[in-house]
């Protein structure tokens, strides 16, 4: 059973009012590559990608599914350039899933909150 089986229909909701794409598990990775599971909600606003992203914690010997984050990320993707000015916040780092399940409406208005007003300005 999925552990994002209490939450999914709260990141669909907010994909939609966000005209945005939720993503789970990676599926452009191959199938071998997806080990874990993830949650990944993106969307552009003014020429400024952003994300949400509910992952587990990658650490040198692989994937901890024992512990979670939970992001939010803006960047600008030039093509043109090798250099790519982003800004993160980190809401939640290296805890158990079930503080995320729990606190799950808090963290997504958090979330929009912080990246809907992200400027290009903002972006280092």
């Amino acid at each position: 059973m999925s552990r994002f089986k209490q939450i999914d229909i709260k990141l669909v909701s907010l994909a939609n009012k966000l005209k945005a794409t939720l993503r789970k598990d990676r599926p452009d990775y191959p199938e071998v590559l997806r080990t874990f599971e993830e949650r990944r909600i993106d969307w552009v606003e003014n020429d400024i990608r952003k994300a949400i992203i509910i992952q587990p914690d990658f650490e040198h010997t692989g994937v901890n599914s024992n512990v979670w984050n939970f992001l939010n990320i803006a960047w600008f993707n030039n093509d043109h350039s090798l250099l790519r000015p982003q800004w993160i916040k980190i809401l939640l780092d290296k805890v158990d899933f079930a503080i995320i399940d729990k606190n799950i409406d808090q963290l997504l208005y958090d979330s929009e909150a912080n990246l809907t007003k992200i400027q290009m300005k903002d972006l280092k």
